[in-house]
This record gives C-alpha cells, sequence and structure tokens, in this order.
C-alpha cells in the first residue's frame, strides 16, 4: 500500500506507471519530499501498531480453515463459551470446494501458521500428515484427550495414516455419510400407493435397492406437474459427481482400484464398475433438466421447493431442510438411508461416501498448548451434546446414548448409516486422481463418452498418476468381474433392509 502511494506522488520522476509527467518545481519538489516525510512517519506508526496486534493475536487467536456453514457456526458459537476468556477462537471460513482445499495446502507448502488447526475431508489425511501432529502422542500426554473417547472406526475413518497404522493426525470432528431424502407425504398417499402397486406390482415404499429407486423415480417424474423422481449430484467441480457415482460403483460390486497392487486397470473400468456407473447416470432420465451440473446447493433447493420425491444429499444438510424457516417443504420430507444394489454376481451390496471431516493440527503454529487445551474442552460430553443437535459429533459418548437418537429427526438413520461407508484412496495424491475421475465421470453424466470410455479413460490417467509418483503397479494375470469378490468382500446372498 505505502510502495504505491510514494510511487504516485513520485521523488521528481518524468515517469509513472509508463504514464509522463511534467517536472516537478523545487516548491513541487519541497512540498513531496514534506509529505513523503509524514508518509513513513505514518507508516512507521501503523507498521508499529499492527506488529503489536499481530504478536498480540499470535498469543492468543486459535484460526481454524473450514468450509463456512451450519456445522462452522455451531462450532463457533459453542466456542463462545470456552471459559479461558484469553482465548479466542477465530474463523478463516471459505466456500466448499477446490478453495477450501486449496487454503490448507497452499498454507503446509510454505510451513506456515497463518492457522492453528482446520478441518479437511478424510481422504485429505493421506495428503496432510506429514503437515499434522501426531495425535499419538498428545493421547499419551492429555488427561483426557484419548483414542478410546472416539468409536475406532471413526478414528481411523478420520484421521489414521497409512490404513491400519494405528498412527493418527486428524479427531473425528465432524462425522457425514451420503443418505436419501424423500417426500413422505407423497410415499403416504394413498392414492399414490394405490397407483404404484397398480402399475408395479408391489407395494410403494422407500427403496432398498436402485434396482427398486429406478422404478420409484420413474413413477413420480411428471414433469407436467413440476415434479420429478429423483435428484442427485453430478457437477464437475471437486467431488460433486464421483461422491455420488462412487456410491452406485460400490454397491454394485465396482471398486477404484486395488490397493495390493495399485492397479487401476481392470477395477475401475470393471464390469461391475460399469453397471454401476451406468446405473448413476440412468438415474438422470428422472432428474430435473439441467441436474447433470448440480452441486449440493442445487439439490438442497430442489428438496426445499418440493420440486423431487428423492434425492441424495449429505446427512450434514438434513438439518436446514427439515427446518420451516428454510423449506416450505420441510413438515413433508422424511430421512432413510441410501439403497444398495444386486450386482451381476447376484449378491447385494450396501456402500456410499463417508462425508465429513477430521480435525487436525498444524504442526508448525506454535500454539499446540492453547490448541490442547481447546480440545480438551470441546470434546467434553457437554459441547458435543450441543454440536449433535446439528451436526454429527465423532464422541463416543454421546453417540452411544439413546438420547443421541431423538435429538432430530435423522439421527437414527445416521447411526445405521455409518455401518456401510466406503471412500476414496487414501494416498497423498488423492487431489490429482479425484480430479481426473471427476472430468470422465461428469462427460458420462453429459453424454458425451459412454461409462465403459469414460472408466477405461479414468483408469488410464489414475494409473499414470500412480507411475509418476513412484508407485509399483504390479500386473495380474486376470481382472475379477466384480473386484468387491477380492478387494473387500461385502456382498451377501440377499437383500438386507434397513428401516
Amino acid at each position: 500500500m505505502f510502495l504505491t502511494l510514494f510511487h504516485k506522488v513520485g521523488f521528481g520522476q518524468e515517469e509513472v506507471d509508463g504514464d509522463r509527467v511534467a517536472p516537478m518545481n523545487p516548491v513541487e519538489e519541497i512540498m513531496n519530499k514534506a509529505m513523503r516525510t509524514r508518509l513513513l512517519t505514518s507508516a512507521a506508526a501503523l507498521a508499529a501498531v499492527l506488529a503489536a496486534t499481530a504478536g498480540s493475536a499470535r498469543a492468543t487467536d486459535l484460526t481454524f480453515v473450514w468450509h463456512a456453514g451450519t456445522c462452522a457456526d455451531a462450532l463457533m458459537d459453542i466456542a463462545k463459551d470456552y471459559p479461558d476468556k484469553s482465548v479466542k477462537i477465530v474463523p478463516a471460513l471459505v466456500p466448499y470446494g477446490p478453495q477450501w482445499h486449496d487454503k490448507i495446502a497452499s498454507e503446509f507448502a510454505i510451513q506456515g501458521d497463518a492457522f492453528d488447526f482446520a478441518m479437511w475431508d478424510s481422504q485429505s489425511t493421506a495428503e496432510f500428515a506429514q503437515h499434522a501432529v501426531k495425535l499419538n502422542e498428545l493421547f499419551d500426554k492429555s488427561s483426557y484427550l484419548k483414542a478410546d473417547i472416539f468409536p475406532a472406526a471413526s478414528l481411523s475413518r478420520y484421521g489414521e495414516f497409512p490404513d491400519g497404522s494405528g498412527e493418527f493426525f486428524g479427531l473425528p470432528a465432524n462425522q457425514d455419510a451420503y443418505g436419501l431424502t424423500y417426500r413422505k407425504d407423497l410415499f403416504e398417499d394413498p392414492k399414490e400407493k394405490e397407483a404404484f402397486k397398480a402399475k408395479y406390482g408391489r407395494d410403494l415404499a422407500v427403496p432398498q435397492t436402485y434396482q427398486e429407486a429406478k422404478e420409484v423415480a420413474e413413477f413420480f417424474t411428471r414433469p407436467d406437474q413440476g415434479l420429478y423422481g429423483w435428484g442427485q449430484m453430478g457437477g464437475r467441480d471437486y467431488d460433486f459427481a464421483t461422491t455420488a457415482s462412487n456410491s452406485f460403483l460400490w454397491s454394485f460390486g465396482g471398486e477404484l482400484y486395488n490397493p495390493e497392487t495399485m492397479e487401476v486397470k481392470g477395477y475401475l473400468d470393471s464390469p461391475a464398475s460399469v453397471d454401476g456407473v451406468q446405473a448413476y447416470v440412468d438415474m438422470f432420465k428422472f432428474g430435473p433438466p439441467g441436474s447433470t451440473n448440480w452441486g449440493f446447493d442445487e439439490v438442497n433447493t430442489a428438496i426445499q421447493q418440493g420440486q423431487v420425491a428423492m434425492a441424495m444429499q449429505w446427512f450434514y444438510f438434513n438439518g436446514s431442510n427439515a427446518d420451516p424457516k428454510v423449506s416450505k417443504f420441510a413438515d413433508k420430507v422424511a430421512f432413510a438411508v441410501l439403497p444398495g444394489a444386486v450386482g451381476r454376481d447376484k449378491k447385494f451390496r450396501r456402500q456410499f461416501s463417508v462425508g465429513g471431516q477430521g480435525m487436525g493440527l498444524n504442526k508448525y503454529s506454535k500454539k499446540l498448548p492453547e490448541m490442547t487445551k481447546f480440545m480438551e474442552w470441546y470434546f467434553q460430553p457437554e459441547q458435543q451434546k450441543r454440536y449433535a443437535a446439528v451436526c454429527q459429533t465423532g464422541l463416543k459418548t454421546v453417540l452411544d446414548n439413546p438420547d443421541w437418537q431423538g435429538l432430530n429427526s435423522y439421527n437414527r438413520q445416521f447411526s445405521t448409516a455409518l455401518q456401510y461407508l466406503n471412500d476414496y484412496w487414501h494416498l497423498p495424491e488423492y487431489p490429482v486422481l479425484l480430479d481426473e475421475l471427476q472430468q470422465e465421470i461428469s462427460s458420462a453424466a453429459a453424454g458425451k463418452k459412454t461409462v465403459q470410455q469414460a472408466l477405461s479413460d479414468a483408469a488410464e490417467k489414475n494409473e499414470r498418476t500412480l507411475e509418476r509418483a513412484g508407485y509399483e503397479i504390479k500386473r495380474s494375470e486376470k481382472t475379477p468381474e466384480v473386484p468387491d469378490q477380492t478387494i473387500s468382500p461385502v456382498g451377501v446372498d440377499a437383500v438386507v433392509p434397513v428401516e
């Protein structure tokens, strides 16, 4: 700022920013020198104030990075009651998406301490672990913060790297899962029930499989009435399309890669994977026009305006979608666990994307003692009960309390959803792998490529990325038609319904 001021005032120059100006006369030169002196004096004084303020802030402020939204607001509201008033929790919030990831990554890249802790996606732990405080050491020293106050699966999901190592770099601060939101007024309407049974020969019910979901979506798709059967994300940005498509892919028995051999070809583009992503693409036939470009905001709008009979959406957003101040259809929607699918091997699987974030500590921060004390307070049951009223806690004592399920209209379903979660690659190369897969899935959703071609192209790109990163790909003589059978078998012989 000050350099700009000095430059425009001038130092007897004849050219400023490329523009010719008349030479200054002696009086102007004297006045200019006086002005420069005042500016320098003011600048010095202001710099001293800023330095003193910054020093004070560094001693008392704990800055965190997260995406803006309900859960960040909840954290800030709770933090206002932190007993140590010498410590202030300061948000550095950005929109959900690449900006959020990049804000964290760029600060870590310079080993900076502009923030003290951050919430990042579960799959980002592999990328950020080298810059985060290893929490095992904190567990050993803290009188309260211990690994066993969190469910083992949750702590692993949001903080462990490498997988199965027992080394943790994040706490399960905000759990989340994909879920199903549906119009209960339509599903419970006697006339709709009668018409559906007449057409499909079975009762109208919340679908347990994607095969059933397709029929229900078809039944409720009535463009002339402004009603559509299904809403889902398909946008190119960040992870919009792939968090949805992966949920289909895994349920049909597909896999993103083989973590033992690092093969992507033959797994991501396997017949089962193609079946799943094709089912995902086909559901856009029952969505509003343009939904292949949707992100979560558009899905929320469709739910809140009653435009869709069913929608895939994160449990994170159920609070607003059930709030009559936000949604005109708040009293007409209900929440359920996403369907599964019967794959080509006749096995039933129900798997979908994990969401939410772990809380990691910046190892370059000089405020670890202050952060530890805050977390010891924040993760107490009293604070986490408040958080759990609007978002999803990771504290075991709250999750195990029967009262937790009655805090809102969707916690009971969320507790069931936790059993069926799956995730992306837990590799430092995640951002590149994600972008490559996003590009191809979005192309398939938009009809620019067949699903087979899109997945084959994505597999080729992903393997090239892994090879460049130094991974050895051990090529198998034969890859499975249904990769789930060999990677992490979860298929069962019959559909297992959930309420």
